[in-house]
């Protein structure tokens, strides 16, 4: 600061003097058809002294590449505008997609509405400490000609004041702007009320408009430390927040605040005019605050522990707060669909900024409409196939929606604050189509508690670790056996008549041919269930193959000497089956066919792999019946393919959080994609497609990408679990009849087993009818038996259990809150 100081009011004038060397400039107009017009895609910033005593200029220049200049003076553009400093320039600091820059008004703009912003995309130049140091010369340009004196001899107040008046000033508009009398938000709130609103016949999920400013009534004031009115719920509230987030002000809305309730089981009224404002603080980083006249509620950063739930329906948001290790669930109603579509789609953008760390401005059109699609709850789908209704029984199993008894589930009402404990109709009716499901045996669980077996003379000189845990979990396909990864040593399990489970034998000393142990990583039942391919994850680069009857490793696979794997799938949907040798592996950034028949240093066949150069950052890969490969990423993308060596025929843009876990039915149509707070269910048919082809087949046009559905908790369910989800990969019960009998998702996050019904899930317009069922200690994995869907089996931390579906409830309070040892210690992994 001391150099730039010395170039800009240094005795002789330099036109070059104070400066940012690269930026992007903006021409900006609210009122325009183009709201945003790029003038100069790479410009420098300049102040210069001019001929008149105290006065100075704001100089952007366009900036050439060698050999543009030439192609610009053909097109007669001005490459150079001049702005003299003063106050009425309204000069301030300003943030466009998380980097730093300017703005200011165009002085040729009667209305003042029109304006400019210089953009830094660099780090380094767009740092604080710049910014705040020219903006700081400008407040110095600005003083002396308001003073026709030095700014040598201005007092420090003076230039920190004219620095801040702009953004103090904007700051004051827009509380104003969004300031609502009470009488107008009871009005608001009487008319979301109404029939007309709850179900409005034209819903649109896009958020395409801003909130229409409304003429101020009571200003809402900065931050009081006095509470104001008293209410009768202020004991449930968490306390204010120590300090609310400051920055850009990205959207704020007008709406009530409601807070769910333990005693009443529902969503009460808290305060009737709140503002919800998110706030970009930093590059990629933003908060919520929500705030009232009265006093300061929320002031929390936008992350996937939220666990935001938007309802187009209600016009409401639903999300989950933490405060000193408690969970609280609040519901905002916005006062009108423009104040909705506003909160959805800023929200959503800053979802998204922050977890891809890239301005949201850089998606298309096509994938932010994908990702504001995922966001609601209660998006339309299309209808569930016909068979799924009429298609004859499983294994002997009824109509898969699940039989609880007397157990009812919470329905939310967050407009009115309704209670939530009413019984789901559509529930019921569907309870009643499976009456008849195995009660005969209803309230058994078969478990196995996992120990040594003093009886078994091979454990006696094992010395695997005592403190492993369970890991992994491996049902069979063919022999009604499941397999349970422990340590170095693998627990093998018969599955009975019955729907239950029975300890078998163990596998000790897992190791490869050299006697080296490990604990296995990964793991896929191979060739007819008669072997088992493993992953060690300190030696990625290699595969194990263990025959599974003499339980020892029989093969070492070098895949290749640069190829790390990190995970594995069959070729196709059930050729573990079959005596098929083949193998789909996954690398961070290849997707291959792995032949162990090869010789040499490499298993991966050359012609039947697809290599991309940047970091895709793969995680996991699935496979239909046909041999289609889906793939997710830790960036959160999902990338379909019909076959290996090619390029990917559907790729779906990433909401942002990593994909840790991915299936599919055998016929491709459907998709779901674990991440840790939420699954994703992706219809994969193209819409309106003659040949009823899914996204494996072919590309789906631009604007018809898939509508996906969030699966996840209610914000309210959480309150009572204690902490956020953090959900193991899911998986769609298998059967090789095809997907009309692929119709129930399982998973588990903590404690908790959870089960979604497809046809429910795809055809209620809501992603949080499930079903669950707590345990004493953590799940690690979880699967259906083979075949079927009645019968889950669960592998817990120190335990093995087989678990009727029909076993599983609705959601209830007690049935939610954690119990034992998981209370105290909370419930993530």
């Amino acid at each position: 600061l001391r150099s730039l100081g010395k170039l800009v009011w240094g005795a002789k004038p330099e036109p070059d003097s104070a400066r940012i060397s690269s930026g992007v400039f903006y021409q900006t107009n609210p009122n325009a058809k183009v709201k945003r017009k790029c003038l100069y895609k790479d410009s420098e910033l300049t102040i210069s002294r001019t001929d008149a005593k105290h006065q100075y200029l704001l100089i952007v220049q366009q900036v050439f590449a060698d050999g543009e200049e030439d192609l610009e003076d053909a097109e007669d553009l001005d490459n150079e505008l001049e702005f003299l400093i003063g106050e009425e320039l309204r000069f301030t600091a300003t943030m466009f997609e998380g980097y730093n820059g300017f703005k200011w008004t165009d002085p040729e703009d009667p209305t003042g509405i029109a304006g400019f912003e210089f953009i830094i995309e660099d780090d380094k130049s767009g740092s604080k400490v710049v910014c705040d140091g020219f903006a700081r010369a400008v407040a110095h340009c600005v003083w002396e000609r308001k003073n026709r004196a030095s700014y040598t001899q201005a007092p420090e107040a003076a230039i920190d004041a004219i620095v801040t008046q702009v953004e103090d000033e904007q700051l004051l508009e827009l509380l104003s702007s969004v300031a609502i009398s009470e009488g107008e938000l009871r009005a608001a709130a009487a008319d979301a009320e109404s029939p007309k609103n709850k179900s409005p016949k034209n819903k649109s999920p896009k958020a395409k408009n801003s909130p229409e400013k409304k003429t101020p009534k009571k200003a809402l004031s900065p931050r009081k430390e006095s509470h104001g009115k008293s209410n009768k719920h202020d004991k449930d509230l968490p306390a204010p927040p120590e300090k609310i987030a400051f920055g850009d002000i990205t959207v704020s809305v007008i709406g009530s605040l409601y807070l769910f309730d333990f005693a009443s089981e529902s969503f009460v009224e808290v305060d009737s005019s709140v503002a919800l404002s998110v706030i970009e603080t930093g590059k990629f980083t933003y908060f919520i605050n929500v705030i009232s006249n009265e006093r300061d509620y929320v002031s929390q950063a936008v992350e996937p522990s939220m666990n935001a739930i938007f309802n187009h329906d209600y016009l409401s948001l639903i999300w989950n707060y933490f405060q000193d290790g408690k969970a609280y669930s609040f519901s905002l109603v916005a006062s009108d669909e423009t104040h909705y579509n506003a909160l959805h789609q800023g929200m959503t953008k800053a979802a998204f900024e922050t977890l891809n760390r890239m301005p949201w401005s850089k998606v298309g059109v096509a994938s932010q409409d994908y990702m504001l699609d995922a966001q609601e709850e209660d998006l339309i789908m299309a209808a569930v196939p016909d068979s799924w209704v009429s298609s004859p029984e499983l294994d002997g199993s009824s109509e898969e929606l699940e039989s609880e008894g007397a157990d009812q589930s919470f329905r939310r009402e967050p407009v009115t604050g309704v209670k939530t404990g009413q019984p789901d109709k559509e529930a019921e009716s569907d309870e009643n189509e499976e009456e008849e499901d195995d009660d005969s045996d209803e309230g058994k669980e078969d478990e196995y508690e996992y120990e040594d077996d003093d009886d078994n003379e091979e454990e006696e000189d094992d010395d695997s670790d005592p403190l492993a845990k369970n890991s992994i979990l491996e049902v069979g396909h063919k022999h009604d056996r499941s397999f349970v990864v422990r340590g170095s040593r693998i627990g093998v399990f018969k599955h009975t008549d019955a729907d239950g489970i029975e300890f078998s034998t163990n596998i000790n000393k897992i190791g490869d041919m050299h006697g080296r142990r490990f604990t296995p990583s990964t793991t896929m039942l191979h060739e007819g269930d008669s072997a088992m391919v493993l992953r060690d994850e300190s030696r990625p680069k290699d595969l194990f193959k263990m025959d599974v009857e003499y339980g020892k490793v029989v093969e070492e696979w070098k895949v290749h000497e640069d190829v790390p794997t990190v995970s594995i799938a069959p070729v196709t949907k059930y050729s573990q089956m079959t005596d098929e040798k083949t193998l789909v592996g996954l690398s961070h950034n290849m997707v291959y066919r792995i032949d162990p028949r090869i010789g040499g240093r490499s298993k991966i066949v050359e012609d039947q792999v697809q290599t991309y150069a940047g970091k895709n950052k793969f995680t996991a890969l699935a496979t239909t019946k046909n041999g289609g490969i889906v793939v997710g990423s830790a960036k959160g993308e999902i990338r379909m393919y019909d076959r290996l060596g090619v390029r990917s025929k559907t790729t779906l843009p990433a909401l942002g959080e990593p994909i840790i876990g991915i299936d599919v039915t055998s016929d491709g149509r459907y998709i779901v994609a674990t991440c840790k707070t939420y699954l994703l269910l992706i219809d994969a048919l193209i819409p309106d497609d003659p040949k009823q082809r899914t996204g494996f087949e072919a590309s789906f046009p631009q604007a018809k990408k898939p509508a996906p559905r969030r699966l996840q908790l209610k914000p309210e369910h959480v309150v009572y679990m204690g902490g956020p989800a953090s959900f193991t990969p899911a998986k769609f019960n298998q059967s090789p009849s095809g997907s009309a009998s692929e119709r129930t998702i399982v998973t588990s996050t903590g404690p908790f087993v959870v089960t979604w019904n497809l046809r429910r899930a795809l055809g209620s317009g809501r992603g949080d009818a499930y079903h669950i069922k707590q345990y004493s200690e953590n799940v690690v994995a979880d699967n259906f038996r083979f075949g079927q869907d009645r019968a889950i089996v669960v592998a817990l931390l120190n335990d093995v259990k087989s678990v009727k579906r029909s076993q599983l409830a609705r959601p209830t309070r007690e049935s939610l809150m954690v119990r034992g040892p998981l209370a105290d210690s909370g419930q993530d992994k």
